[in-house]
């Protein structure tokens, strides 16, 4: 990856924008076409997120987590664009890919919050996926149930979070001495 920061900034555009869709569809009980497509764009959206904020970790075991969080959102990208012609298989990945991401991110999160910038959000993010996210979704039956949009909103808005964190540790004038952006960005070879 040759552009962190413009992958992070990529992150935050596409996770924001996934939020306000998924609100949309939620107060709208509408949802185009092509629904399937837009969520897939907005999984990779997530995707990036993690990988941008794996980009500025120096911990071993929070850039692990951080990967197996962009395993399960490539996991749910696939199931988003299989699902239409294989639901079978799509039903198999969106079982897998949000519990390897909520893993994942507890793994992460656990070691971010107690790093340099005391960072939540990975986390929060995390803990969600088993705390409301998959119980909502087992007791809604998933979308389209409106508590269930709603809950996958919220899911957005905390990719949202984790997204603007990565875009910040990027930023130079924060990226000061003691920071992890600083530590990773010392290991990069020169252009």
């Amino acid at each position: 990856m040759t552009r962190p920061r413009a992958t992070a900034v990529a992150a935050l555009l596409i996770t924001a924008a996934g939020a306000l869709y998924a609100a949309i569809v939620a107060s709208t009980q509408w949802e185009p076409s092509l629904g399937w497509l837009v969520q897939a764009v907005i999984h990779v959206g997530e995707l990036l997120a993690a990988l941008a904020l794996g980009l500025t970790v120096a911990n071993r075991v929070a850039r692990g987590g951080l990967a197996a969080a962009v395993v399960g959102q490539a996991l749910l990208a696939i199931a988003e664009v299989v699902y239409p012609g294989s639901p079978g298989l799509g039903d198999v990945l969106f079982g897998i890919g949000p519990m390897l991401t909520g893993v994942g991110l507890i793994v992460a999160g656990s070691v971010l919050v107690r790093g340099p910038d005391r960072t939540v959000w990975p986390l929060i993010l995390g803990l969600y996926v088993f705390v409301v996210m998959t119980p909502v979704l087992i007791g809604t039956g998933g979308p389209p149930a409106p508590a269930a949009v709603w809950t996958i909103a919220g899911w957005d808005v905390l990719w949202a979070l984790v997204a603007a964190v990565a875009v910040r540790r990027f930023t130079p004038a924060e990226a000061g001495p003691n920071r992890e952006a600083a530590v990773v960005s010392a290991r990069r070879p020169p252009r």
